[in-house]
């Protein structure tokens, strides 16, 4: 490989890609468009399967300059999207697809945790998930029966918000009350659960707790901050998306999807994303439909 190119993502894990040199050709080999789609995803996948925009950005752009000819070649969002639409044409009959989706924390706060590429910041990843049907299904091509109980058994955990203290140096109320330029909220709620609630599980030992916790989190389904508190990754809210919005967490109302980050209408739980939360005070109003302040009426979702 002739350049690594290091990634950091919002929860602090880094992966690079893997030293078989799959990811950038041999210089004196030029390339087509679909040894382009191919080394991409194979960026993606040593990734652990969810990667910034940016930085597949950034390697698309190294790959290009390997085509017969590179002069020609555009790298830009719209080159991307349209490789990954074609990716997925041949993923589907596998049950598999590249989701194009946005960090409820906002492009600012994922920014500031990625590698700087010099490219305009933004919250949008893209996540390696399964489209089989159902959620055991999805669980069941990486976990064991035995491993997949105590997971449903997390999730159902964390998907019951949680009041919790306003801390002001916290990324995401440092941001919302950025957009909001006022002073904090009084409220704020969390689905991360305490990491010591897990192992209260009765079927498991604490080692094997521990074990399957860590390879979660190793995989991007769970997250854990530096307090010790273990959220829902992105991979995990895109492929269990139907079933987290089924158990009760509200959807973006700019987006629709999963909004497990950002602020909420204290009046009728109407949630935004941050950057959407932005987008609506910015060009919609500054009120709620329900006819509240989204400025002065609202907590945070941490």
């Amino acid at each position: 490989m002739t350049e690594d190119i290091e990634f950091t993502d919002p929860n602090g894990n880094t992966a690079q890609p893997s030293e078989s040199g799959t990811v950038i050709p041999e210089t004196d080999k030029s390339i087509t468009d679909h040894d382009i789609a191919r080394y991409l995803l194979q960026y993606l996948l040593d990734c652990r399967g969810i990667c910034h925009e940016n930085m597949l950005l950034v390697v698309l752009d190294k790959l290009q300059k390997y085509t017969q000819d590179p002069t020609s070649q555009v790298c830009s969002t719209d080159k991307l999207v349209e490789i990954i639409k074609g990716i997925n044409v041949k993923l589907n009959p596998l049950g598999y697809k590249i989701s194009r989706v946005g960090h409820g924390m906002g492009k600012n706060n994922v920014s500031s945790m990625l590698k700087d590429t010099g490219l305009p910041s933004n919250n949008r990843f893209y996540v390696y998930v399964n489209t089989v049907t159902s959620e055991e299904s999805k669980l069941a091509t990486r976990f064991s029966t035995r491993e997949i109980e105590f997971i449903k058994w997390c999730v159902e955990k964390m998907c019951v918000s949680r009041d919790c203290e306003v801390i002001i140096d916290c990324p995401i109320i440092t941001e919302v009350d950025r957009i909001r330029n006022d002073v904090s909220w009084n409220k704020c709620i969390t689905y991360s659960v305490e990491s010591s609630e897990f192992f209260q599980y009765k079927d498991w030992s604490p080692i094997e707790i521990e074990s399957l916790l860590f390879k979660l989190c190793g995989l991007k389904w769970f997250a854990k901050d530096e307090n010790g508190r273990i959220s829902m990754d992105l991979r995990c809210s895109v492929e269990l998306e139907e079933y987290l919005i089924a158990n009760g967490i509200s959807t973006c109302e700019n987006c629709h999807r999963l909004a497990l980050q950002g602020t909420r209408c204290t009046s009728c739980s109407r949630s935004w994303h941050v950057d959407c939360y932005q987008h609506r005070i910015t060009h919609i109003g500054k009120y709620c439909p329900c006819g509240e302040s989204i400025l002065q009426n609202g907590m945070y979702i941490v």
